[in-house]
């Protein structure tokens, strides 16, 4: 896999952690701030898939 998408796969995946343990312990003050962190976590997850789909791909193309 490209650098460059391990970067981004490894950044998201921390921010990832740090809203799981926010959440965990209890950081949100609000629903609106958890359902707020939730759509984060949704998001990057997301984004992740997707970077991860796209390097597949790449790898695939150049075969």
């Amino acid at each position: 896999m490209d650098r460059n998408f391990e970067y981004l796969i490894s950044a998201y995946q921390d921010r990832i952690q740090m809203l799981s343990d926010a959440i965990s312990v209890g950081n949100c003050s609000s629903y609106e701030e958890y359902k707020f962190a939730c759509g984060q976590i949704r998001g990057l997850e997301a984004a992740c898939s997707i970077i991860k789909d796209l390097a597949s791909n790449l790898e695939n193309a150049d075969d």
